[in-house]
């Protein structure tokens, strides 16, 4: 799967500027996130994703495509909902709707936790269900993205079970085309 050039910032959008300000309005549960609101987390999420982007050698339009992905990620949370699908909804709002790998990358960006319930209850997830993501994103950046978007995790993102089990079977399932650099 190749990432699209975005062609620009989505910070340089007044309607999701006005939106992404409404982040700050919502509070964290203290037990999950170091961050105190939405706003301060995804801000630390934007600066470890430049990181991670950096320290993996990303080109230029993979970098901006996760740069846009840490910035939009949570923006459904302003409606009350952790859920990636209220943000995904707002995608077209924003004019960000017609890149359909950008949209599963904001999809799918959470998966690692309900997919780690089911597989604690039982529910392994078959080779379809891995597949079917696979095809639909560039799982590289989706790990890093998902490591950056733990970075207000107590005790950082290893410690983040649903994480490390996610990563670990992504490994093992041969899903990776180059190895993660994360420090």
């Amino acid at each position: 799967v190749q990432c699209s050039d975005m062609a620009s910032s989505i910070m340089d959008n007044p309607q999701f500027l006005e939106d992404y300000e409404k982040l700050k309005a919502v509070k964290l549960n203290p037990h999950r996130h170091t961050a105190a609101n939405a706003h301060e987390a995804n801000k630390m999420v934007e600066v470890r994703t430049a990181e991670l982007a950096e320290l993996n050698n990303l080109s230029a339009d993979d970098t901006s495509m996760l740069m846009e992905l840490a910035y939009v990620h949570d923006i459904g949370k302003i409606a009350g909902t952790a859920n990636p699908e209220a943000s995904v909804a707002l995608l077209a709002k924003y004019g960000l709707a017609d890149d359909e790998v950008f949209v599963n990358m904001v999809k799918y960006h959470d998966v690692s936790l309900p997919w780690h319930q089911a597989f604690l209850q039982g529910g392994g997830l078959t080779d379809k269900a891995w597949n079917k993501m696979a095809r639909k994103v560039n799982m590289r950046l989706l790990c890093l993205f998902m490591i950056a978007d733990r970075v207000d995790c107590p005790g950082g993102w290893q410690t983040n079970e649903p994480l490390a089990w996610f990563l670990e079977d992504v490994e093992k399932r041969g899903l990776l085309t180059a190895k993660l650099i994360t420090q």
